[in-house]
Order: structure tokens, then C-alpha cells, then sequence
């Protein structure tokens, strides 16, 4: 039970610390920012004003914005920690490995959070439209999905941050991994936006938590050996 709240307390001082860095430079958000908002702009340029299959379009839209605005996050995560020459320095915590990836992994998740807090109303705006659904279901949907994201974003970036290749890497290793979780968020979002209930996302609901269980179980056993290798 100490042990667990000493792993606890570690991941809590590592999202902390990581989230005060990220307060002092901002360029990280900032950066996901405007890709976010340029790529929703763009999307309603291309679509036209109020196009008739907006319903249809936008959630895979915005999963896909969201994904290659995670990729900034992802691609840093580790890897700086390895530039600044203080992974030696985590690796010292009297903690375990699988706090560090909680730790990092809920950095991020907070992060892509605040950008999708201005994503998601803004294409709401441009395209005219709002999910017809209960607002619990919709952040619940955002919520899981984007998390599924961001652990597999972390531990793709804890296994390439020693390449010299890192930054092409974390994209290649990430994509192949994404569809199991992106395609039932994509599918459940439009059932939202259609005004689903809860029964109705069900099926994709369940996809996404055994998804996010075996992501879990496979990271909690994979970390430790990248970690201290």
C-alpha cells in the first residue's frame, strides 16, 4: 500500500514538473495550437460554408486532427528528457518505471485536453453544427479516445527516444497502432453527433476500453525492460 502511494506521488511530481516546464516555454501548445485551429479552418474551406454531410465528416475530421496534433506531443515526451540529459535523472527516482509512463502519459493526456477545449467548439462554430447527445457521453468519448492516443504515443516515444531517427520513427511506430482505437472514436463521435444514446455507442465503447486494458497490461510489462535498458 506505501509502495502504491509512493508510485502515485512519483507520477504526480512528474506530470507537475512537466506541466510547470511546459507553463515557462509554451512553444509545445502553442505549436499543437495552431496546428489544431489551422487544420479546422482549413477543413471549413474546403468544405464549404454548411456543407449537408457535415455530420458525416466531421468526427473523422477532428480524430484526425487530434492524432497528428498528439504526434507534437508524443514526439517530445521522452525524447526531451533525453536532449536535456535528464533521463539518467529519472531513472534515479526511488519509484518504479510504470509510475514514470503514468506520469508522462498524463502530461500528455492534459495537454492534447486543453487543445481539444478549443478544437472541438471551434469546429463547432465554423461548421455549424453540435452533438445532439448527452454532454457526459461525448467527454466521455473524447476522453477515451485521447487517452488510448497518448499511451501509445508515450511508450512509442520511451522506445525511440535513444534513435537517431526519433522524430520519423515515433510517426511510423505510432500509425500502425492508432486504427483499433481511432476508428470506434471516429464511429462514435458521428453516432453523437447524430444524437445517439448510450446504448447506441455501446459496441465502439466496448472496443475502446479492451483496447485501452491491453494497451495497459502490454505497456505495464513492456516499460519497465525499455526503462532500464
Amino acid at each position: 500500500m506505501i509502495d502504491r502511494f509512493k508510485n502515485f506521488h512519483a507520477a504526480l511530481a512528474i506530470l507537475l514538473k512537466d506541466l510547470r516546464s511546459e507553463v515557462r516555454r509554451m512553444y509545445e501548445i502553442f505549436s499543437m495550437f495552431t496546428f489544431a485551429l489551422l487544420s479546422i479552418i482549413a477543413f471549413s474551406f474546403s468544405l464549404g460554408p454548411a456543407p449537408s454531410n457535415v455530420l458525416e465528416v466531421i468526427p473523422t475530421s477532428l480524430w484526425v486532427i487530434i492524432l497528428f496534433t498528439g504526434i507534437i506531443s508524443f514526439t517530445t515526451v521522452f525524447i526531451r528528457e533525453m536532449d536535456k540529459g535528464t533521463v539518467d535523472g529519472l531513472r534515479s527516482l526511488p519509484t518504479s518505471a510504470q509510475a514514470i509512463l503514468l506520469g508522462k502519459t498524463f502530461y500528455c493526456f492534459i495537454i492534447m485536453g486543453i487543445v481539444e477545449l478549443i478544437l472541438v467548439p471551434a469546429s463547432m462554430v465554423l461548421f455549424n453544427y453540435s452533438f445532439n447527445s448527452s454532454f457526459v457521453l461525448v467527454i466521455l468519448i473524447f476522453a477515451l479516445g485521447t487517452f488510448n492516443l497518448v499511451l501509445i504515443g508515450s511508450m512509442v516515444s520511451a522506445l525511440t527516444m535513444y534513435s537517431e531517427s526519433k522524430t520519423i520513427l515515433v510517426p511510423l511506430l505510432t500509425f500502425p497502432l492508432i486504427p483499433a482505437s481511432l476508428i470506434p472514436s471516429i464511429t462514435a463521435t458521428m453516432k453523437l453527433a447524430f444524437g445517439a444514446n448510450l446504448s447506441l455507442i455501446l459496441p465502439e465503447l466496448k472496443i475502446m476500453i479492451a483496447f485501452l486494458l491491453a494497451i495497459l497490461l502490454a505497456s505495464w510489462i513492456m516499460f519497465e525492460f525499455v526503462w532500464l535498458d
